[in-house]
């Protein structure tokens, strides 16, 4: 094995711990998301999100790295970045994690599908069926938590944020090459911070200390893999990086019956395979053709 494929199984190994990181921050927010009123929760994560990457700016000496002048892009995203966070937020608060992500993690399809449309990128026949498979697996998952009497306000929110992850995720695509990936993570948290802070005023006092640390806690974690997202992605692909994603089910379901004492049931893990492999296919297709 070249030196060149040592690092790359490294980054994908720091991908898989990076969404392990996002799953325990999420479960943090679940323990805790139905005490207080939401924004309040969220605007403090955000907030706390952004102390690693200050602290990875001030460390590097490298505050240029988020300098711009493209303000009209990431006030966008800030609004998109908002919309998903108090989707996917509010689905995870009431859904199980092994229902949530499995939806959640359609994103990178419908993202392939926008790239298909919007910048006419190639069709080619896995990427249909990975499209096929990944919604049979949502509908699948998502009427059976229908079915079994789990909370459809819940399902709507995450539906609401695959779209919204999608878009946000577009606009990285469509402008990446322009803006540096730390910098639009940086406005994007920064905006959604103060966004969530604004619908907030008048509750604050009425959360406790403890909880108010439990909460920076998941921030902070959030806010490290994102870090660790941002170093990976400066050295692998990220078509071929978001493999990684797809990680994330197998820690929900561990979660899920570790924590929150709940045993996903045949549908949720046969909706969990295929996501996942939906996401394969375009990751060994992606392959093939480099």
């Amino acid at each position: 094995m070249s030196q060149l494929e040592d690092k790359k199984h490294l980054i994908y190994i720091l991908g898989t711990f990076a969404f392990f990181l996002f799953t325990i921050a999420d479960t943090l927010i679940k323990l805790i998301g139905d005490l207080y009123k939401d924004t309040i929760i969220f605007s403090i994560a955000c907030f706390s999100s952004l102390i690693p990457v200050l602290i990875y700016l001030i460390y590097r000496k490298s505050l240029e790295e988020i300098k711009t002048k493209n303000y009209k892009l990431h006030f966008i995203r800030g609004i998109l970045m908002t919309l998903t966070y108090y989707f996917i937020v509010k689905g995870i608060i009431l859904l199980p994690l092994s229902i949530a992500y499995p939806i959640i993690l359609s994103a990178p399809v419908l993202l392939s599908v926008m790239g298909i449309i919007i910048l006419k990128e190639t069709i080619y026949l896995s990427k249909i069926i990975s499209l096929v498979v990944a919604m049979f697996a949502v509908f699948l998952v998502s009427g059976f938590s229908l079915n079994q009497g789990f909370n459809t306000q819940g399902v709507i929110f995450l539906i609401c944020g695959v779209i919204s992850v999608a878009c946000l995720d577009f606009s990285v695509r469509v402008y990446g090459k322009t803006e540096r990936t730390i910098a639009l993570t940086f406005y994007s948290l920064l905006i959604t911070g103060f966004i969530f802070f604004l619908f907030s005023f008048g509750h604050f006092e009425k959360i406790l200390i403890n909880h108010i640390l439990i909460i920076i806690c998941a921030g902070l974690i959030d806010g490290v893999a994102m870090m660790i997202l941002i170093y990976s992605l400066r050295r692998v692909e990220a078509s071929f990086f978001s493999i990684t994603h797809y990680s994330q089910i197998i820690y929900g379901i561990i979660v899920s019956i570790i924590i929150f004492n709940h045993f996903p049931s045949m549908i949720e893990i046969i909706g969990s395979i295929l996501v996942i492999f939906s996401g394969y296919l375009i990751y060994s297709k992606l392959k093939k053709l480099n």
